[in-house]
This record gives structure tokens, sequence and C-alpha cells, in this order.
């Protein structure tokens, strides 16, 4: 059975630290012992824990090996990369000079449309608590992983790409120069929230022009994981029998949608469920439907809503009769 080591943070470049990643690159100058070439190596994936839904989620990682390493500990460029300058790499390469290499390594990969070396699927195994995955059999040399956006119901999960050596080592922080061949790393992965739409639907099946206009009002109340996420009032108007709509944007996806008809017009009496329930789903829009008829009461009435909208750190306010335009 292969031992494998984690190497953690606080290694000899600065690279872990910024990316928060277990694997560094020894500068030559400290390794006592030369790299054995022709060794099979090992590269495992593991997440930190930050957002536990990853687990729950296949995360595909491609790996490209754009460099040979010497026994020395010198890296020679592949063909097709190079433009990737590694011949500067030593113990005062700065997390910054990495991020670029990485982007630049990333930059070359596209534009040739390389193949991947090696690919992982990254996922819980069956009675596992966590998500981890294995890419076995790797010529020594330099690699940059390259892990695939994911997404969830609620959000979006991008990574931030590196370069990572086999073997690698834990010098900086044992004084240890041994190389390790089957190496532990991890992904930094960034959470963008995602978004969907709500559309009311609201028809009104018998109208009296005698009375004028008629105004419904609609307090909608947006939750997710005990936490209001979106609240606003809106209006629509009809003069006429028909259906109308009014759209609301930008609710985050995943949030339970609450739908209220708070006034239903001074003669009009409601047909269907005054409340109602849906949850909004990414990248997509849902609706909900209200319905409502004159009730043959003779009370004429208006209403008004306030619309508020956040301003470079002030409040707008603006009356709104009609809430039929775009929302936000």
């Amino acid at each position: 059975m292969k031992m494998k080591k984690t190497i953690k943070k606080g290694s000899a470049l600065a690279l872990a630290l910024a990316l928060m990643l277990s694997a560094t690159i020894l500068p030559k100058v400290y390794a006592a012992f030369g790299i054995d070439t022709e060794k099979s190596c090992s590269l495992t994936f593991e997440l930190d824990g930050t957002y536990q839904e990853l687990n729950g989620l296949t995360i595909p990682i491609h790996l490209y090996r754009v460099a040979d390493v010497e026994e020395n500990g010198e890296y020679k460029v592949l063909p097709g990369y190079e433009d990737l300058d590694l011949a500067s790499i030593n113990d005062k390469t700065t997390a910054e000079d990495w991020e670029k290499l990485a982007g630049k390594a990333s930059e070359l990969v596209e534009n040739q449309s390389a193949v991947p070396d090696a690919e992982v699927q990254m996922q819980k195994p069956d009675g596992g608590d966590k998500s981890t995955g294995t890419a076995d059999n790797l010529s020594t040399g330099m690699y940059l992983v390259i892990a695939k956006s994911v997404q969830s119901a609620a959000y979006k999960y991008d990574f931030i790409p590196y370069l990572i050596s086999l073997p690698n080592n834990y010098y900086g922080q044992t004084q240890d120069d041994t190389w390790v061949y089957d190496v532990i790393t991890g992904l930094k992965p960034s959470q963008t929230q995602r978004y969907g739409d709500l559309v009311i639907d609201k028809t009104l099946t018998a109208y009296n022009t005698t009375l004028g206009g008629a105004d419904f009002i609609f307090q909608v109340e947006a939750e997710r994981d005990f936490e209001v996420v979106y609240s606003n009032v809106v209006s629509i108007s009809f003069d006429a029998p028909g259906t109308k709509s009014v759209k609301i944007e930008h609710i985050p996806a995943g949030a339970a949608v609450t739908v209220t008809e708070v006034y239903s017009g001074a003669s009009y009496e409601l047909t269907s469920d005054g409340t109602q329930q849906t949850v909004i789903v990414a990248d997509d829009t849902v609706d909900v439907s209200f319905e409502n008829t004159y009730d043959h009461r003779k009370n004429g009435g208006s209403s008004v809503v306030n619309r508020f909208t956040y301003n470079d750190g002030d409040w707008d306010c603006e009356q709104q009769k009609d809430s039929t335009g775009e929302q936000e």
C-alpha cells in the first residue's frame, strides 16, 4: 500500500499560502537527493470544507503536463509551452508570480486545444463523508491543474487553476528534503449566487367601467435558510377585463417565495387563493396566478405603491400605480 503525505500550509513557496493548497514546489538548491524521474507519481484532491455542498457535486479536473523535471530539479517545458518561463523558479518566486504562470499555462492549453494528460472525477464515494479524487500513474514533471466550474441549485462554483510539481516535499515546513511522489492537494473554490425570476399573472374576469380603474397589490416575500432574501410590494392596474403580468427579476435561486394579494380592489373579490407559493429556479422563470371578478359592489377607489430603490448610498422613493414594467 502506498503511503501518502499531505503537504500543509507554511511550505517553502508563497504559492501554497496564496492558493490555500497543500502542495508546493521545492527549489532545487534544497534537494539533498536527486529526483527519480522514472518513478510513477499520484495526485489526490481533497476539499477544505469551506462549502459543504461541494461534497455532493462531481467536480471534473483536468491535468496538463507542461514540463519535464530533471534529476537535479530543473524544469524543461514541453512542446507547445515554450512561452512558459519556468527557468526563473526559485525560493523567491511569489504567489503573484505563480498565479501569472498558471494563467499563462491556461492560455496555452486553450490556444492549442490541448488534450489532458489525466482526468479526475472528484466526488464523494459511497459511504464517505467528503469528496475526493485521485490521478495515478503520473510521470514526474510540472502539471497545470484546471478544475471545471460546477453548479448546484443555488450556486455556481469556479476554481483557480494552478501549477504543481510531481514529486514534491515538505522542506519549508520540516526541513526534510525527501521527495514525496504521492501528493495530496486541494482546490480553491469561489462561490457565486445564481438567480431566477418570478412572474405574477393576474386575471380579471369581469370589470365595471363605471367605477374606473381597478388596482391590485401583492406582497412578495422570499426566504432561504430562514433568511429573508427578497421583500417588495408590487401592483397591477386594470381598465378592462383580461390578464396582465408583472415580472420580478434577480431573486436568489432556491428561495421559497410567498406572494399574497393584500389589496383586491374596491369592488372586486378573489376567485383564487389569495396566497400563492413557489420556489425560485436558477436561470429560469416561475409563475404564480391570481384571479378576481367584479363583486357587484359600487365602491370606487384606487391605490399607489411606494417603490424604494437603493442608489449610491441613498434610498429613492417612487410612487408607482402599476408595476407591470420591469422590476429589480
